[in-house]
């Protein structure tokens, strides 16, 4: 097969979309610091609620999603920034990113004695990265290293349609749609949340929806996302990816045109899919153009 995406390799072997340093709160503590040192250029930081006050399956639910979303292809390092008294500990998840490959350097608030020390350092730390991301080479690869991630409020014949051009032309792909439309597509296997997608179809657990689905997506390996948006919802971006926005009806379109990508009563999967491989390769996205850094993560359990 002929090569047709072009991105950096990572040390895992897999091909990025995008070339990203993350900046990434491993507390909800920790969030207004990680912003000071996403300020920084070439750097995109996160604000989230988690990370504390959480116990059982939740910190691990939590925990696999911090390690999926900064260990996805499109991040080429990551700062992690730390308090020091949380639950899901800065260091330990800094030494779990590591453990995959990815680039990644820590910076705690408390080990350093405040914030504004701890915002230099994380400065210093995404300054590091840049350089090292800048020498990374772009390479080209066939369709059987693209992960497409298509996200849905639910079944539909547009999902089924993407999905199998996609994987005919040699593309993984994996779903995520709200809990109780899943047996609408029972025949594709389903994955835990964080776990990279196998070849072929699969939809990933406990994605929840809107938002929430991107970071399911990104956390098995989606390099691109394809947002099905159904009739009258908005589009929403994601922070570290491209996601392709589809209007699920004209109405919303017209009076959203630029904030869509695409008109889903007028594109068929053929022009989509072509879009994908567009995107992959450098277009940006409506999403990205107006620099929506959406970061939402499906509890499985109540904030407390």
């Amino acid at each position: 097969m002929s090569a047709v995406l072009r991105g950096p390799r990572r040390r895992d072997g897999r091909l990025g979309a995008r070339n990203h340093v993350l900046v990434l709160p491993s507390v909800v503590c920790a969030d207004q610091t990680a912003s000071l040192i996403g300020s920084e250029p070439g750097a995109i930081a996160v604000v989230h609620q988690h990370g504390c006050g959480q116990v059982g399956d939740d910190v691990a639910h939590t925990e696999r999603a911090f390690l999926g979303f900064a260990t996805n292809p499109n991040v080429g390092g990551v700062v992690v920034v730390s308090l020091g008294c949380e639950t899901i500990q800065g260091r330990r998840l800094a030494g779990l990113i590591e453990q995959r490959g990815q680039r990644v350097e820590f910076v705690g608030i408390q080990q350093l004695g405040g914030t504004f020390k701890t915002v230099d350092q994380g400065r210093l730390a995404v300054q590091r990265l840049r350089a090292e991301l800048q020498a990374d080479q772009l390479l080209e690869a066939g369709i059987e290293e693209l992960v497409l991630g298509i996200a849905a409020d639910g079944p539909s014949r547009a999902v089924r349609e993407l999905a199998e051009t996609a994987q005919a032309a040699g593309a993984a792909v994996v779903i995520a749609i709200p809990e109780d439309s899943r047996r609408e597509l029972a025949g594709a296997p389903g994955i835990g949340y964080g776990e990279a997608a196998p070849a072929g179809i699969s939809l990933v657990e406990h994605a929840g929806e809107g938002a929430e689905q991107h970071l399911a997506l990104a956390g098995a390996g989606a390099q691109v996302i394809v947002s099905l948006r159904g009739p009258g919802r908005a589009p929403q971006g994601f922070a570290t990816g491209p996601v392709l926005a589809v209007a699920g009806d004209p109405g919303i379109y017209a009076a959203l045109e630029e904030d869509f990508d695409l008109d889903g009563s007028r594109a068929g999967a053929e022009e989509i899919w072509q879009r994908v491989i567009a995107v992959f390769n450098g277009e940006l996205t409506a999403s990205e153009k107006r620099g929506a850094r959406d970061f939402v993560l499906h509890r499985i359990a109540r904030t407390m």
